[in-house]
């Protein structure tokens, strides 16, 4: 495989790790909105339940949160491959 070509799948990985990163985050916003629906519905009688929702919506985020650190490795590979190349 060409330098060039790692460097279009590489590139292409960073897009990847964006759209994922946005998914997540859509997902973390989905969640806490169905908290609130959730503690709406059941009027404050709903802890152990609400309590899981935020689990979910503080492991998600955290999720998201790594994805950032992903793409910065991805570009530093495409880094290394750019000067290799030349």
């Amino acid at each position: 495989m060409s330098a060039a070509q790692i460097i279009a799948q590489l590139t292409a990985a960073t897009r990847k790790l964006d759209e994922a990163q946005a998914k997540l985050l859509a997902a973390r916003q989905d969640a806490a909105e169905a908290r609130q629906l959730v503690a709406g519905a059941l009027q404050g009688s709903s802890g152990q339940l609400t309590g899981q929702i935020d689990q979910l919506v503080e492991a998600v985020g955290q999720i998201a949160g790594r994805a950032p650190a992903a793409k910065q490795q991805v570009q530093t590979t495409i880094s290394k491959v750019q000067a290799l190349g030349n």
